[in-house]
């Protein structure tokens, strides 16, 4: 689905001034390579795009390839075109898109530039693939010599070099990315699992790692203010933007779709504020009827991985994963299927970026499409008769459940919201923003409250596990290094020795303090931190009401 706008942007500006600022440091000379992960439509590439846009260096040469249906010689027409385009422009000269009218513009300045794109020519010619690959990501460093210019390189959806044909790929590439000392490589892949094992397998560099930078969905904040700048000023209520944030999981492109019809039916209705019928009525378009714009978008996802006789099964897997069956064992008992065929299929479906994987649990990332397999798509499937008026008026039902849980849980204080995630824990490890941690099974939770000798009040959970007694504490407001010292007097008056601290803040924490969290091998989650989790175990977002950070 096609759908990007300047509005993506939104939210992601300390992403581009780090993306800015190792762009000056290459000319510095010091080069961090950096790879952009993150689901489809998180803004990855709108990132990029704002960042050609804002270039305004005659020293600088990008050049941007989408990978994602390109052959090898897309990638060289690109490569060579980009950089002779940019050269060409600057040194004045009147620009083209043809590469045989660009070659002969620069010949006189960069002869081994130009000829070796003429080599390169030679082996597409004559089907040696492997020739000219190796020499079109080679041409950067003879450019940038020749021309005396720094160029920055982004491959989006890099991980499609795979798809070239050609035997040590990505290494070969390794091997000129260490040694082209004037290129910064920028890559963006949708596919989390498939970029990961990439990066760490294949583009492991003895020189210039790539720096990870996950492009997540919107935090809470974000996504509210996301929410108001879409709106222009048409009234919605706490409950119900949390519920739009909750259900579409923070996405920016969700968001603006949902948003999009809201202000189209304010319009027609001729409505100043939003309410929840209006709300329900927006996803009914959107999501439920059968051409609407999401609907469609996930009907297509669904025909692009579980078509062909070989891929019956792939459906049932993701109707099981939405029902809540998230190990192999559990769903190869749903589906009383041998477990290499669903291991195998599971695996390819993390490869798609469809289903994530973290300690033995599966899940579907994506809030909005587990719903739309669980509610929409499950009926779909196993409806006899089509009956439209009756599926609209159970889809309205479903959606109002929906928003009652979500305002339920809203309306719960943040220590209840915590107990019934920790009540989740089933003594596995789990990885939360590249770190492992062993979560115990908690035989006893208890929330208390305690009155500081510094001032103001402590509210913590002690659990207690096989392995000892666990201290967790929940802290709203910002936290400094004093905070953390009077947090680990007061602990130690109730416990002197527990077996973990677990600091969960709901806002800032600076840098000091988490140094003196960590010198006591304290755990520290933050609210985004702490909603990766309700996302596997299926709960809703957890967020400290702004009254609490005061």
């Amino acid at each position: 689905m096609s759908h990007v706008g300047q509005e993506q942007f939104y939210g992601r500006k300390k992403k581009l001034e780090l993306l800015k600022r190792r762009v000056f440091d290459l000319k510095d000379g010091y080069r961090q390579n950096m790879a952009f992960l993150g689901d489809r439509y998180s803004g990855k590439t709108m990132i990029i795009k704002k960042f050609l846009a804002d270039l305004d260096d005659p020293q600088i040469v990008p050049v941007y390839i989408d990978l994602e249906n390109a052959d090898l010689a897309y990638f060289f027409y690109r490569l060579a075109g980009s950089l002779l385009h940019h050269f060409v422009c600057r040194q004045g000269l009147a620009v083209s898109d043809d590469l045989v009218v660009l070659m002969s513009l620069a010949e006189n300045c960069l002869p081994q530039t130009v000829k070796a794109i003429k080599k390169i020519q030679n082996h597409l010619a004559h089907n040696r693939e492997l020739e000219a690959y190796l020499e079109i990501i080679t041409l950067p460093q003879t450019f940038t010599q020749e021309a005396n210019m720094y160029c920055v390189l982004f491959f989006d959806e890099f991980q499609h070099l795979e798809d070239f044909g050609i035997n040590d790929e990505f290494q070969e590439l390794g091997k000129r990315i260490m040694i082209q000392r004037r290129c910064l490589y920028v890559v963006a892949s949708s596919l989390l699992w498939s970029a990961q094992k990439i990066l760490s397998e294949k583009l492991s560099l003895l020189f210039g790692n790539f720096e990870v930078l996950e492009i997540q969905p919107f935090d809470i904040k974000t996504s509210q203010e996301f929410v108001q700048f879409q709106l222009q000023g048409i009234k919605l209520s706490g409950p119900l933007t949390h519920f739009l944030i909750d259900f579409t999981g923070g996405q920016p492109l969700y968001l603006t779709l949902i948003c999009e019809e809201l202000r189209a039916l304010c319009a027609v209705h001729k409505q100043t504020e939003i309410f929840l019928p209006l709300v329900s009525l927006a996803f009914e378009k959107i999501l439920n009827e059968r051409w609407g714009v999401l609907s469609r978008h996930f009907d297509l996802i669904i025909e692009r991985i579980a078509s062909g006789k070989g891929n019956v099964v792939v459906s049932r897997i993701l109707l099981s994963l939405a029902g809540g069956r998230q190990k192999i064992g559990e769903l190869k008992e749903r589906l009383n299927l041998k477990q290499t065929v669903v291991t195998g299929r599971v695996n390819r479906l993390l490869e798609l970026g469809i289903v994530a994987k973290n300690g033995n649990y599966y899940y579907l990332p994506d809030r909005l499409l587990k719903y739309w397999l669980k509610f929409i798509f499950y009926k779909r499937r196993n409806v006899i008769e089509n009956h439209g008026e009756r599926q609209q008026e159970e889809f309205r039902q479903e959606f109002s459940r929906a928003y009652d849980v979500s305002c339920a849980s809203a309306k719960r204080d943040v220590c209840s919201q915590v107990l019934e995630l920790l009540s989740c824990f089933e003594n596995e490890a789990l990885s939360i923003n590249g770190r492992r941690y062993k979560l115990p099974l908690f035989r006893q939770m208890t929330p208390s409250r305690v009155r500081m000798v510094a001032g103001g009040h402590l509210d913590f959970i002690r659990a207690v596990a096989d392995d000892g007694e666990w201290i967790i504490i929940l802290k709203s407001g910002a936290v400094g290094e004093n905070e953390i010292n009077n947090v680990l007097n007061e602990t130690r008056k109730i416990i002197h020795k527990p077996q973990r601290r677990v600091l969960i803040s709901f806002d800032r924490l600076d840098e000091n303090a988490r140094v003196r969290a960590l010198q006591e091998r304290m755990w520290i989650w933050n609210e985004g931190e702490l909603n990766i989790l309700t996302s596997i175990f299926d709960k809703s977002l957890i967020v400290c009401p702004q009254e609490d950070k005061a």
